[in-house]
């Protein structure tokens, strides 16, 4: 799996039009910085606003050169398939092959389930029919499906990417740890403590081994919201902000799964991921003025992470 690498989560979400929020600065800031790859958030609606994914992507995509950029994570779910492949294979060609496929099942708002005529409960069936469909338009001249959810009758998809993506799976419940091994190249859950994440991995691996599947071949990765300041207190009291706004909820659920504090604090926070198995690792700046952050980041956290 090689050296431990660093992505960042796009600030794609509120408050748009506040000082500092310049995503297109962020991004190109992020590469000249050296992280691996950017991600950006996705919801069809939600209680802030939200920019549209795809065209996020694409933004940032024409103004940065090296990072690898893709959906972290994607609801694919609330897509139609050949529409999603048609889209990125052209994001991938557009970018020069940096693109990189994140996929989760989200749930956490209803809402947007209902906006797109899905039903909440079958969105980890539609995800894993939707994923085999991708991949067969992708590596056939021809496909023909007649699954649950999607009939498919001699559809082509002469576009196809410019190598086989990489696809990321986010979730951390039993299921997406079933379709990492089933369907992924990379486990990439949010929202789950170190301890939680060693299991994960842990069962991952077991889940391998049943299916004669090598677990080398599957990226750990993790996504972390953040806050980081010399005052630890000023740190929380951001991320508390932010994420209670985000998310339209209190903060208290939040509180066991965010890194905050000094930044030695911080380095110490995202080393438990490490040691627990991680090998690429990306934070969210869990504030208002994310750029800023991205530079105390850099130059005071990044540093010490490099050197695991």
């Amino acid at each position: 799996m090689g050296s431990l690498t660093f992505g960042l989560g796009l600030p794609n979400g509120f408050p748009i039009g506040e000082p500092n929020l310049d995503l297109i600065r962020f991004a190109e800031r992020a590469e000249a910085l050296g992280y691996d790859r950017l991600w950006a958030g996705d919801h069809v609606v939600f209680h802030v606003p939200r920019y549209e994914i795809f065209t996020t992507l694409a933004a940032v995509a024409a103004r940065t050169r090296r990072i690898s950029v893709g959906p972290g994570v994607l609801l694919l779910c609330l897509r139609n398939p050949v529409h999603v492949a048609q889209t990125i294979a052209t994001l991938d060609h557009l970018s020069g092959g940096r693109f990189v496929l994140g996929v989760g099942v989200g749930g956490e708002h209803p809402k947007e389930f209902e906006a797109s005529g899905v039903a909440v409960r079958e969105r980890g069936a539609r995800t894993d029919e939707a994923l085999t469909i991708l991949k067969t338009l992708w590596n056939r001249p021809s496909v023909d499906h007649v699954g649950r959810f999607w009939t498919l009758r001699g559809i082509s998809m002469p576009l196809r990417p410019r190598r086989p993506l990489a696809v990321w799976i986010g979730g951390r419940a039993p299921a997406a740890l079933r379709r990492v091994v089933a369907h992924g190249d990379a486990w990439f859950p949010g929202f789950v403590t170190p301890e939680r994440y060693r299991q994960g991995v842990a069962t991952i691996e077991d889940l391998c081994r049943r299916a004669g599947r090598d677990p080398a071949t599957i990226e750990r990765g993790i996504f972390v919201f953040v806050g980081v300041d010399p005052n630890p207190a000023h740190a929380l009291r951001q991320a508390e902000e932010f994420l209670s706004r985000n998310y339209a909820m209190p903060f208290a659920p939040f509180a066991p799964y965010l890194v905050t504090g000094a930044p030695s604090e911080c380095a110490a926070g995202i080393r438990r991921y490490v040691d627990a198995g991680a090998s690429h690792v990306t934070v969210r700046f869990a504030t208002a003025d994310p750029l800023s952050q991205l530079e105390i980041w850099s130059q005071e956290v990044l540093p010490a992470l490099r050197e695991v």
